[in-house]
């Protein structure tokens, strides 16, 4: 059950994520890509560091300072991007019987090992005051793998197994939820499963920026597309 959940999730956040970027920009607003004017001053930040916040959020909702600030987003800004990448995963944590403490955990597993093996990486490729070019590379979670995975790993399996006996022995969801026993089973075996994801090749993708401007009123530069870098980063192009 578990498992299918699991990789549901995966379905969900790629989902959300295409969802979140196609209408808006990555801080959450009403796209605002028009091209500055001639007088218009050059923006905060540089265009690598930006797309490296845009590529960061998409893919697991976290971003670091320096990013952020140089994309022009905010704490509120992100929050309703980060909502809909993560919340499908914590949906699909409470689904089982985890209590919340248990599901932050996992939730902060997931992101920790994603922020590791993707190794997201930018420099700028091409130097112009208008439209720069800049260079993402990362290594994406393979999502025809990560089916197979969720579907044979026996750590989940056992997870699931030892769930089903003790439903039959009359335990409930609350009781288990309440279980420091169980909740360290299920965290050792959700790990385990988190740990096995499979990883494509490291690849690479050119992102054309532009000026955009952010919550703040200033100016920022930003993907002139965010849908390349979400579908890059989720392992769709």
């Amino acid at each position: 059950m578990l498992r299918k959940i699991l990789f549901g999730a995966l379905t969900l956040l790629l989902a959300f994520c295409l969802v979140g970027c196609g209408k808006k920009d990555a801080a959450g607003g009403d796209a605002k890509k028009e091209e500055p004017k001639a007088e218009t001053a050059m923006p905060e930040g540089t265009p690598d560091k930006a797309v490296l916040a845009y590529a960061q959020l998409y893919a697991y909702g976290i971003i670091e300072d320096e990013n952020m600030k140089a994309a022009g987003m905010t704490d509120k800004d992100v929050e309703e991007v980060q909502n809909q990448v993560i919340a499908p995963l914590i949906e699909a944590f409470k689904q089982y019987p985890l209590n919340d403490e248990s599901v932050a955990k996992m939730t902060a597993e997931y992101v920790a090992k994603l922020h590791k093996e993707m190794n997201i990486k930018t420099i700028v490729k091409k130097e112009d005051k208008t439209n720069p070019v800049v260079e993402l590379t990362a290594t994406t979670l393979n999502q025809e793998e990560a089916a197979k995975v969720a579907e044979t790993n026996e750590d989940l399996l056992a997870l699931g197994t030892a769930y089903g006996e003790l439903q039959a022995q009359g335990l409930t969801e609350e009781q288990l939820k309440a279980s420091p026993e169980f909740q360290e089973f299920a965290l050792e075996a959700i790990n385990e499963f988190i740990d096995d994801f499979p990883f494509n090749p490291e690849s690479k993708i050119e992102i054309t920026c532009q000026m955009a401007q952010g919550s703040d009123g200033k100016m920022y530069w930003a993907p002139k597309n965010p849908d390349e870098v979400a579908k890059f980063v989720t392992g769709q192009k």
